[in-house]
């Protein structure tokens, strides 16, 4: 048993050196005093054949592991404790909302966790969910749209979708853990 606390640290770890948004983290630029190069390799963006990846594909290694990051606080099975579950992710979620700027990196690291968690997150929280996530519609949204950036708009509309069609009520596909084996419904072929 003192062996599960452990590997939940060393998971945790791989996350936070994956994606500093998992901690939550961010460096601010203008006070970091590093290059454009060094600045963004803080961020996370890793060098591919002597160049930086992308910004596309910074925002998809974002998004995923913001994604697996949700689906690892969600995860609840009866009888077993989540380490780092519903009340680690709602405090990540304060802390992220209280400490981070409206940004595309930020945006997408939030639609991508409450995407995961948010369901999970609703039916335990129920209406103090319900508040962050006027929070974030009313100040995180509107810091977005106040920027007049165009490249915020897709990650804008991701934002407004999930709060204002009321995504967070509706079980994600592959939330329940299957009791059944595909493989104990499935009748073998015949040899022929």
């Amino acid at each position: 048993m003192l062996q599960a606390p452990l590997a939940m640290d060393l998971l945790l770890a791989e996350f936070h050196k994956a994606c500093i948004f998992t901690v939550p983290k961010y460096v601010v630029k203008s006070q970091s005093g590093l290059s454009k190069e060094a600045y963004l390799k803080l961020l996370g963006y890793r060098e591919e054949d002597g160049k930086l990846e992308t910004e596309d594909k910074y925002l998809g290694r974002v998004e995923s592991c913001m994604k697996l990051y949700g689906a690892l606080v969600q995860t609840e099975i009866n009888g077993v404790r989540n380490l780092h579950g519903l009340e680690e992710g709602w405090a990540w979620l304060a802390r992220f909302l209280n400490f981070l700027p409206a940004n595309i990196y930020t945006a997408v690291a939030l639609e991508a966790f409450i995407k995961m968690a948010g369901f999970a997150l609703f039916r335990r929280y129920k209406s103090q969910f319900k508040k962050i996530l006027n929070l974030i519609s009313q100040h995180f949204v509107s810091a977005l749209e106040e920027r007049g950036d165009s490249n915020l708009n897709p990650i804008i509309m991701k934002l407004k979708f999930y709060i204002d069609t009321n995504q967070y009520c509706k079980e994600p596909e592959g939330w329940r853990i299957e009791t059944s084996l595909l493989s104990e419904i499935v009748e073998p072929e015949p040899n022929p």
